[in-house]
């Protein structure tokens, strides 16, 4: 059975950015990254805000080179600003070039994701060492050693089971919070918040590379362009809303866009875009968009703890789901080098306490900062009082 430092499940922006930081930290630190995402699917969470680039560079150089390498090929692509109709029907703008730190991005996210991955299978390999390693697996249980090492077992794709033992114990399996959960930590929900969402294409040139956000009556609509000749549009409202119903048929779900956007339903018709349909493309899909935080985040007495969505998730208006993964990857990453091989300059944060509080300012700013938002907003329905 293979032994490492640490093991990481999920091999999102948080996982790597947990096993990047630790590595760059503690170069001797060995670690094992489980990842079970599949590349070529649709994932939501494209919106990168400019001063993240500044967190790959700490994670890496080449980080933060690649993406602005693949984003001059094409794949992903540059956001010139927000657009928004919120407090009041008037479109609101706000341009990256008043932003000190340049322009933001519309990730392709499966791309960028893999980016990610691919820099730490390149550490791994260019280490040529056993004690390194990223596996396509699913996390599928975990037990505790009487020594006080975890032991985890991950199916892989041929549906064996291989056992790990490590020393410390990650979760950045998203909003699941998989393994957390199975050691008896609690997801709280602030809301029930839904995203259903369609990914839209076309054979016109759409120049309008701005995010465009859209209050109505029963949620807020979101849209974003994304590489390729795509466009993303998302619906939010909560579960208990009726609209929840309607949003999950594609044509009610088209009926409301037009219905309740101007700005939005006109980039649509004017570029001529049509959803997207295929084996891979069932439009509309959903997924959970609500506040949460997991409780306890880790654990120092039993060497673990969760990053990412699966320790804080956030409300998509905030746009602050990935700049946090990667910032919390960064934190983590250095909590765990000072734990298990040691730093020869201590970093911080130094310990699971340490990063608990910086966890816990992110939410309370996060929770300040989101309730005034939706106060704002011009509507009074019952999605939005339910928030004021």
């Amino acid at each position: 059975m293979s032994s490492f430092d640490v093991i990481i499940v999920g091999g999102g922006p948080a996982g790597c950015a947990t096993a990047l930081s630790l590595v760059r930290n503690a170069p001797q630190a060995s670690f094992l990254l489980v990842d079970n995402s599949d590349p070529t699917q649709f994932k939501i969470g494209e919106s990168l805000p400019p001063r993240a680039s500044q967190v790959l560079h700490q994670l890496s150089p080449s980080v933060s080179e690649r993406l602005l390498r693949d984003t001059a090929q094409g794949l992903h692509s540059r956001c010139a600003g927000n657009a928004s109709v919120w407090q009041s029907p008037d479109l609101q703008e706000t341009f990256s070039i008043m932003n000190p730190y340049g322009a933001g991005w519309h990730l392709d996210r499966p791309a960028f994701d893999e980016s990610l991955r691919e820099h730490v299978r390149s550490f791994c390999t260019n280490r040529e060492a056993k004690d390194c390693a990223l596996v396509k697996g699913t996390f599928s249980a975990v037990e505790k050693d009487d020594d006080g090492t975890w032991t985890v077992v991950v199916a892989s794709n041929g549906a064996d089971m291989q056992r790990y033992r490590a020393k410390w114990l990650v979760d950045a399996s998203g909003r699941q919070a998989s393994v957390a959960r199975k050691l008896g930590a609690k997801t709280i929900k602030l809301d029930n918040l839904l995203a259903f969402y369609v990914v839209f294409a076309t054979t016109n040139l759409d120049r309008d590379s701005r995010t465009l956000i859209e209050a109505s009556e029963t949620g807020w609509w979101y849209s974003s362009r994304l590489p390729d000749q795509r466009r993303l549009v998302a619906f939010h409202t909560d579960d208990c809303d009726a609209a929840a119903r309607s949003a999950r048929n594609k044509e009610t779900f088209l009926d409301m866009l037009h219905q309740d956007t101007t700005h939005i339903s006109q980039t649509i018709l004017s570029n001529d875009y049509r959803p997207m349909s295929g084996a891979k493309a069932n439009y509309p899909r959903c997924t959970s968009a609500g506040s949460s935080f997991l409780m306890p985040f880790g654990s120092q007495e039993d060497h673990w703890c969760a990053v990412g969505d699966a320790a804080i998730a956030f409300d998509p208006l905030s746009s602050q789901g990935m700049i946090t993964a990667l910032r919390g990857g960064l934190s983590v990453g250095a909590m765990l080098a000072n734990q298990t091989v040691g730093c020869a300059t201590p970093v911080e944060p130094e310990d699971i306490a340490s990063v608990m509080k910086v966890f816990e300012e992110v939410k309370k700013d996060y929770e300040k900062h989101k309730d005034y938002y939706y106060t704002q907003s011009m509507f009074h329905g019952a999605f939005w009082t339910r928030r004021k």
